[in-house]
């Protein structure tokens, strides 16, 4: 029947897909430079790129509402920008500790309640988002100079940093 096909196991067979190896013999002394030099060059540049990566720090990329502390632990003023329109707005009129008094707008000497008073204190939270949006007696109008939601704003801080409630 057949005979036994004999294979020699000492030299790879390559069908020409697969490079042939690399021998000492087939490669120059200047070509084994060149290799040593591009691999050497490689190997920094890697290593370079990772030690740059590992020591930035990555600045946040997202532009999301604070949250209710900071990464130091410190917590985030929420009522940051009301408290910027209360100076900009109604400080002038009812003081820095929010006590009012007698003051002169347009010419005019006038009384500006304390938002510390009971009268104050008792108004509903609508009667002074009313009052602010569209003003009453010697207390200008805001309804042109703040949006609605400025207005609510500064009567929850008011409540919460005037009033303590």
């Amino acid at each position: 029947m057949g005979g036994a096909v004999e294979v020699n196991f000492a030299s790879p067979v390559h069908f020409g897909i697969l490079p042939q190896p690399l021998n000492k013999t087939n490669i120059t002394s200047g070509e084994l430079v060149k290799m040593k030099t591009t691999f050497l060059v490689l190997a920094c540049t890697v290593l370079a790129l990772l030690a740059i990566a590992c020591t930035e720090t990555a600045a946040p990329t997202n532009s999301a509402a604070p949250t209710a502390a900071t990464s130091a632990g410190t917590p985030v003023d929420e009522f940051a920008a009301a408290r910027q329109n209360f100076q900009k707005n109604c400080e002038s009129c009812h003081g820095p500790n929010y006590e009012g008094g007698l003051v002169k707008v347009e010419g005019k000497q006038i009384k500006v309640p304390s938002l510390k008073a009971d009268h104050a204190v008792k108004h509903t939270d609508e009667q002074l988002i009313k009052m602010i949006t569209n003003g009453e007696e010697a207390m200008p109008s805001f309804k042109d100079k703040l949006k609605p939601e400025e207005i609510t704003d500064l009567v929850k801080f008011v409540r919460k940093q005037v009033q303590g409630k």
